[in-house]
C-alpha cells in the first residue's frame, strides 16, 4: 500500500500523527505532556510552541505592545 494513499483513506491518523510531537503544558499543575488533558489533574492542556514568524505579520505591533503591558 502506498503511504500518501493510506493517509488519504485516513485523515484522522495524519492528524494524531502531526500532533504527536506538539509539547503542551498544563496550566493549573505546570506539567508539561503530549496530551490533550493532563494526566494527573485532568485539565486541558495547552500548546507551549511560539506562533511561526513572519516578516509580513500585520499585526507584530500590537502584540509587542501588548506584551510589554
Amino acid at each position: 500500500m502506498e503511504h500518501s494513499n493510506f493517509l488519504e483513506k485516513n485523515p484522522k491518523r495524519l492528524v494524531r500523527d502531526n500532533m504527536h510531537f506538539q509539547l503542551r503544558k498544563c496550566p493549573k499543575c505546570k506539567r508539561y505532556s503530549l496530551k490533550e488533558s493532563c494526566s494527573v489533574c485532568k485539565e486541558k492542556t495547552l500548546n507551549v510552541h511560539p506562533a511561526k514568524f513572519s516578516p509580513d505579520d500585520k499585526y507584530m505591533r500590537y502584540r509587542i505592545l501588548n506584551k510589554n503591558n
